[in-house]
């Protein structure tokens, strides 16, 4: 047998296994023994370190790489044993016990100093009832969260009802409000009214239009408040519009005998980029509430560039400033704070009847949504300045979509007779659209829900079909669906009406193949568009339309046979245009048309245009009826 010189090789001493007196029994049960120990203590550290491994929020991972370490020394001194039994390597033995001592101390202290935080560890008694706790917080939690949704759920309902509530309401008001003001148009269109009966339609129209206004308004606060508006931004030309805004304005102004003034800044964009329709909303709120409350004195309405600068698309942005200056009755500071609130009116009781104080609400919601907020500056019994600002891009493609054409009356169209189904279950509405297309030279046939539509539209192949979407039997969406399946109907237009202030009913028409949607209460204007679009159609006006210049924003085309004044007699009226001097231009046009009967159909034009306030297309006019007779003295 060979024999190894280990360190601290103890020479004298014999092995273990002599104190047994190496018998078998005895010597094997000590193998076992120790073994089995030693296998135990070393199982011991590496189910710590998985432990370890896998909660790392422990707080006592010292202490338990402590106790792995001397569970190992422990367990290789049992090994030791059983290699003493033939090996007397005693001092090995002893300083593998020393190096175990030294580690349990050392651990025994390190738990000593941690006894304190591991004391104020929870007890399984204090840990249940720490659970107990936590559970009754979550299920109270559950239970608020429970009812908040319950809540939200309450108030989302009562929102939708009181939405649906309000669109059924201006559905069931727009009906009438069809007929009124759709006979309104048909009257003023077809019959041959007195001064007093043309006055009388016309209040009746205003009036009608007004509580269309107000219906609008309260569908707009609706969606205001439903988070639902939303801007839907165009092209269009500015000086135009502010135009436009200011025609309607001026006449109110005149109406109460205060002066109205116009302020605008030269570098104003030509064309923009913005909501026009919601822009104009704004506008003419604001210059209306101070037209009402100024009794005496002034309005003045201002429109200025405040800076301007090249956006990520290269495209110029404008800051542009609208304010409106009145000498009114003013505000106080706390009606200052209560104004922009819905249905909150200030002034006296008489002044406030005439609205319902939602317009500043939704004026200022608007221009929110635009990026600016209405401002507001006043002393009580000196007057009020109403401004906001926002940023507008500036648009080069306006020219393309605000081409405008004054034709006066169409009394027919050229080409053969065309046939129009209308498809309503309200036989007024189907009256308004019979008889403003029948005198212009349509052949209309009528039906009352979807399914007569459909049969109407087998026996008659109609050129266009109308319809309206809630009908009985077979409603409008329906019947839509039914003339896209039938080959001889897939290409036939089909324009969608109805009074439903849902866009969702809009779109849907769209999506099962409707062409376009058309609004109730119908516009005379608009159907004809519509008709002129999907039918190919050139209306034929009447004879004092054939005398009124085509104006649009590129030039003029001047028409033959009207007979225009000496070159004199146009620059004098052009100066008094670019002066503003509307009852002097009126008074000439009057003495012209009186001096010269061949002159009056260019009289007319003239008082036309002034009378509307339209003086930059009366400048553009002039202008092109002077390069017209330049034209044709040099050829």
């Amino acid at each position: 047998m060979l024999t190894f010189n280990y360190p601290f090789h103890s020479i004298g001493f014999i092995p273990h296994g002599h104190c047994y007196l190496w018998k078998a029994g005895l010597v094997w049960l000590h193998i076992i023994s120790d073994a089995t120990i030693a296998l135990a203590y070393y199982s011991i550290p590496f189910l710590l370190i998985y432990f370890i491994s896998q909660r790392k929020d422990v707080p006592f991972n010292g202490v338990f790489l402590l106790f792995g370490a001397f569970i190992i020394a422990c367990g290789t001194g049992h090994l030791i044993e059983i290699w003493t039994l033939w090996h007397p390597d005693y001092w090995i033995s002893g300083g593998l016990k020393a190096l175990t001592a030294i580690i349990s101390i050392y651990t025994a202290f390190a738990l000593i100093s941690l006894m304190p935080q591991a004391l104020t560890l929870p007890s399984p008694a204090q840990l249940e009832a720490i659970n107990r706790v936590l559970s009754t917080e979550i299920v109270e939690r559950k239970r608020i969260e429970q009812e908040l949704r319950q809540a939200e759920e309450v108030a989302k309902n009562s929102s939708e009802a009181k939405s649906e509530f309000l669109a059924n309401m201006s559905h069931e008001l727009r009906t009438p409000l069809n007929g009124i003001l759709g006979y309104t148009q048909i009257l003023q269109r077809t019959e041959a009214l007195t001064e007093k009966g043309r006055k009388g339609v016309g209040v009746i129209y205003q009036c009608g239009s007004h509580l269309l206004t107000l219906i609008n308004d309260v569908l707009d606060l609706s969606k205001i408040e439903a988070r639902k508006l939303e801007l839907h931004c165009v092209d269009f030309y500015l000086p135009a519009f502010i135009d436009s805004v200011i025609e309607i304005c001026r006449i109110r102004a005149e109406q109460k005998v205060i002066a109205f003034y116009v302020q605008l800044d030269p570098d104003l964009p030509t064309g923009i980029h913005a909501d026009e329709k919601r822009l104009r909303q704004v506008l003419i709120n604001l210059l209306s509430n101070a037209i009402k409350f100024t009794h005496q004195g002034s309005v003045t309405f201002k429109v200025k560039v405040i800076s301007q600068e090249l956006n990520d698309h290269e495209k110029m942005t404008y800051k542009i400033r609208f304010e409106v200056i009145d000498t009114g009755t003013g505000i106080t500071p706390e009606q200052v704070e209560k104004i922009f609130l819905p249905f909150e009116q200030v002034g006296n009781q008489k002044r406030q009847t005439e609205g319902t104080g939602l317009g500043l609400a939704i004026s200022q919601q608007i221009v929110l949504l635009m990026g600016g907020q209405i401002q507001v500056q006043s002393e009580f019994g000196n007057g009020c300045t109403f401004w906001f600002e926002v940023q507008l891009s500036e648009s080069k493609e306006w020219a393309k979509v605000s081409r405008v054409v004054e034709q006066g009356t169409i009394i027919g169209y050229e080409g053969p007779r065309r046939t129009i189904l209308i498809a309503d279950d309200k036989w007024e509405n189907r009256s308004v659209i019979v008889n403003l297309l029948e005198p212009v030279g349509f052949t209309v046939v009528e039906a009352s829900q979807g399914k007569e539509g459909w049969e109407q539209a087998l026996a008659h192949k109609p050129d266009l079909i109308i319809t309206d979407l809630v009908m009985p039997i077979l409603d409008g969406f329906g019947f839509i669906t039914r003339l896209r399946q039938s080959s001889p109907f897939k290409e036939i237009s089909i324009i969608a009406s109805s009074a439903s202030v849902f866009a969702t009913d809009q779109y849907k028409s769209i999506d099962v193949g409707a062409d376009a949607f058309l609004p109730k209460p119908v516009e005379a204007e608009t159907l004809l568009e519509l008709l002129r679009q999907f039918l190919q159609l050139k209306w034929i006006f009447d004879g004092k339309a054939d005398a009124i210049i085509k104006t649009d924003v590129d030039g003029m085309d001047n028409p033959v046979e009207m007979i225009y004044p000496a070159n004199e007699v146009l620059q004098q009226l052009l100066e008094l245009t670019q002066d503003g001097d509307i009852q002097i231009i009126i008074e000439m046009a009057q003495q012209l048309s009186a001096s010269d009967e061949q002159l009056s159909t260019f009289a007319q034009q003239i008082m036309q245009l002034a009378s509307n306030f339209q003086l930059k297309r009366l400048e553009t006019f002039i202008v092109g009826i002077q390069e017209s007779e330049f034209r044709g003295q040099n050829q």
